[in-house]
């Protein structure tokens, strides 16, 4: 695979992103369970400190955007099952 620009990366994540939402929303209109709820309950992140400091550490700030991205990701899939 050839060397590829900040933004061809960009926009290969970004349609990543809606294809998941997409699917994502289509499994939520047609699971019984609560697919939604089981990731929703997943956002949380655990650091077990009272006070993290200034500057969190390599594994936190790690763990806040991978939660951060789930909330986009469940944002977007509602707003799908909700436009249909």
């Amino acid at each position: 695979m050839t060397d590829q620009s900040p933004q061809q990366l960009e926009g290969r994540l970004n349609a990543q992103r809606e294809a998941l939402a997409v699917l994502l929303a289509w499994a939520m209109r047609q699971s019984d369970s609560n697919i939604a709820a089981t990731l929703e309950a997943g956002l949380a992140v655990q650091d077990h400190e009272e006070d993290p400091g200034v500057l969190p550490d390599a594994a936190f700030a790690t763990e806040a955007a991978k939660a951060r991205e789930m909330q986009l990701l469940l944002e977007r899939a509602k707003e799908i099952q909700n436009a249909r």
